[in-house]
């Protein structure tokens, strides 16, 4: 097998099992392939491994029937993320690079296929989630529209009819999801003001430090004058703040290294945007 084909073969297994449902257009898309080679690409896959899938003429898609144990790609929802987005998984054991073992929350393909499905159609789910704050298991009617990877976990964006608004849900303690088709809540991604609404988080390199320990924080971080702004939405500037350590003070500096911009803090606050605050 050629080395290409097995990228096109680990993307569709990836998806399928993930998914539960492959779009011809999206893989086309993705590899930037005519439509005859990417319908031959996927019915190859699905005939060589005896995939049980059919093909829904409406939503010109192939349909998981049933359950398939992976050949080319592990059961860690991390790979399909990587796989589905812009980057492509390279196999560790061989690379010059390689990452941490962080722990990875258990996530179970049959409740990720209708939440995958949900986010890209924007229709309804009835989930049952465990929730830390209440104390048990709650059921919640949401429409979803993003996955978020915060770093350590996955959380998943959405409007709750029950909390009337938007709110993020950690993707491994959803139990259960399944489709609602009686809601009537009507509110969609462009209807999310804080996933709208573009934040500017502003780093500089900690006051503490020497001035030639600063500059080489500076060139670490690609700054300018001293000051790296990245740019992202309300919805998610908090995740962006704890990865990057900024919401809590190491005592020695070298360990801390970068910090808010004392007058981007004083905004952030002013805006009520920061959870600390």
């Amino acid at each position: 097998m050629q080395a290409k084909e097995e990228q096109y073969f680990r993307y569709i297994e990836a998806v399928l099992f993930w998914q539960g449902e492959i779009q011809t257009d999206s893989f086309q898309d993705k590899f930037k392939l005519s439509r005859p080679s990417a319908r031959r690409y996927v019915t190859d896959f699905i005939e060589r491994y005896q995939i049980a899938a059919s093909y829904n003429e409406s939503d010109k898609a192939y349909v998981l029937t049933s359950p398939f144990t992976p050949n080319y790609i592990s059961q860690d929802f991390a790979e399909y993320a990587s796989l589905t987005g812009d980057q492509y998984v390279h196999n560790l054991s061989t690379s010059t690079i390689t990452a941490l073992a962080l722990p990875h929350r258990k996530l179970n393909p049959t409740i990720l296929r209708p939440i995958l499905n949900a986010c890209r159609r924007q229709s309804v789910l009835d989930i049952r989630y465990q929730s830390i704050k209440e104390g048990g298991e709650t059921e919640r009617v949401i429409r979803p529209h993003t996955l978020i990877n915060s770093g350590l976990r996955y959380h998943l964006r959405a409007y709750c009819e029950k909390a009337k608004g938007f709110r993020d849900f950690s993707l491994s303690r959803i139990v259960s999801a399944s489709p609602e088709f009686i809601s009537k809540a009507q509110k969609y991604k462009k209807d999310d003001e804080a996933w709208q609404q573009e934040v500017t988080l502003t780093i500089i390199p900690d006051p503490r430090l020497s001035e030639y320990a600063q500059q080489v924080i500076a060139h670490d971080f690609d700054m300018h004058n001293h000051q790296k702004q990245i740019k992202t939405n309300a919805a998610l500037i908090n995740y962006l703040i704890s990865i990057l350590r900024l919401d809590v003070q190491h005592p020695h500096p070298e360990a801390q290294q970068i910090v808010m911009e004392p007058a981007c803090y004083r905004e952030l606050r002013a805006r009520r945007l920061l959870w600390n605050s």
